[in-house]
């Protein structure tokens, strides 16, 4: 894990839910559990959870990030992707918020990322276990036969931004979610 750069610190008797003021967003590419941690961690902290593929079908009528670059094009998923964290960090309450991967390529959501009272925790994963689950979802865009070459290259471009925005930094290898969560509560807790 990585220290915070702009969380509140909060003290060790403090209630993580202390340490977020703000949206808590979790950063990382496909396939590196942001749904799934995000909903736990929503639910240990007492705070509601924005999912962009979620809230993206559901501001489409039912059209999955999958089908809409199948429809209109990488471009616009980019573009609704950008639109669903904007929206999320403009409410600026606690949330927990699963962003998009391409949401550290748009200048204005690179910008609210790094707004104070905004935490951002980046969810780590090797190429090898990203690949691995990369088909277990339906609702992912295709990008051929075999994932792996292409989130290398989305690693090797995006990592260097994960890292520039991060909070905290969690490695998600061989790892179970709530093992993961209690990582991110302790950064949260302890965090200064």
């Amino acid at each position: 894990m990585t220290p915070s750069r702009r969380m509140t610190p909060s003290s060790s008797s403090a209630p993580p839910l202390a340490a977020i003021r703000g949206p808590l967003v979790l950063i990382g590419l496909m396939a590196t559990g942001k749904t799934t941690i995000g909903r736990l961690l929503a639910e240990r902290l007492g705070i509601g959870f924005r999912d962009s593929d979620a809230d993206i079908e559901r501001d489409t009528g039912g059209v999955t990030v999958a089908g809409l670059v199948d429809a209109a094009g990488a471009e616009l998923m980019h573009r609704r992707e950008a639109e669903h964290l904007l929206a999320a960090l403009a409410a600026r309450g606690p949330v927990v918020v699963a962003a998009a991967a391409s949401t550290v390529d748009d200048p204005r959501c690179v910008a609210g990322l790094l707004e104070p009272g905004v935490a951002v925790v980046w969810l780590r994963a090797s190429v090898a276990t990203m690949a691995s689950r990369f088909r277990s979802s339906p609702h992912r865009p295709t990008f051929g036969e075999e994932p792996a070459a292409l989130l290398a290259g989305q690693l090797e471009r995006r990592g260097p931004r994960f890292a520039r925005l991060a909070d905290v930094v969690v490695d998600v290898d061989e790892r179970s979610p709530a093992a993961v969560v209690d990582d991110i509560v302790a950064a949260l807790a302890s965090s200064g």
